[in-house]
């Protein structure tokens, strides 16, 4: 992977399931989305990253029109599940992704390539 194609810069986040009182009920206002902590305890927030978007599409659905872009992420591979993955999203240039697909290169140590989406669920 080549460092000057990483030129952009993006946040995983996950969606938290929030705080809970002692009779096990969640407390209004926490949770959320929240950046991403590995378990080594580093933040993916302003991780280095090649964002290439790719052509946008309409589709009808209802009495609404609905616009979506395809986008494709390239960065340094660090340790995380692919299922797991699957559940965070991506805020880059105030947009959030929807990931569809984690894959690694041929020896899977060196980079992932993200498969995401803009726009139809809106990073829900």
């Amino acid at each position: 992977m080549l460092a000057h194609r990483l030129r952009h810069r993006i946040t995983f986040q996950v969606n938290g399931e929030g705080d809970r009182d002692d009779n096990g009920y969640l407390i209004p206002g926490t949770g959320g989305w929240q950046t991403v902590t590995l378990p080594d305890g580093t933040k993916l927030a302003d991780v280095p990253a090649e964002v290439l978007t790719g052509p946008g599409r309409e589709t009808q659905g209802g009495a609404a029109t609905q616009a979506e872009t395809l986008a494709r992420i390239n960065l340094r591979w660090f340790p995380a599940d692919e299922r797991e993955m699957a559940a965070w999203r991506i805020v880059w240039d105030g947009r959030v992704y929807n990931i569809t697909s984690a894959e690694t290169d041929i020896t899977a140590r060196r980079e992932w390539r993200l498969r995401c989406e803009y726009g139809a669920s809106e990073g829900q």
